[in-house]
């Protein structure tokens, strides 16, 4: 995952977590259905849940 990318789905993550999260490798349906429940009850929590799923894939994806 490069820099931009990185950027790019974080925005998307702040706009709406779900959409955000779709994609990557290491993220199945259950997650997804789990992320879109808290992203319609609690919109903060799903977010944070997001970026959080983001961030572990960029460092996963780093070398070194």
């Amino acid at each position: 995952m490069t820099p931009s990318e990185l950027i790019f789905r974080i925005i998307l993550a702040l706009l709406f977590p779900p959409l955000g999260i779709i994609g990557l490798p290491n993220v199945g349906c259950g997650t997804l259905l789990l992320l879109l429940l808290l992203t319609c009850l609690f919109f903060i929590p799903g977010q944070i849940v997001a970026i959080i799923l983001i961030a572990q894939e960029y460092s996963r994806s780093q070398p070194g």
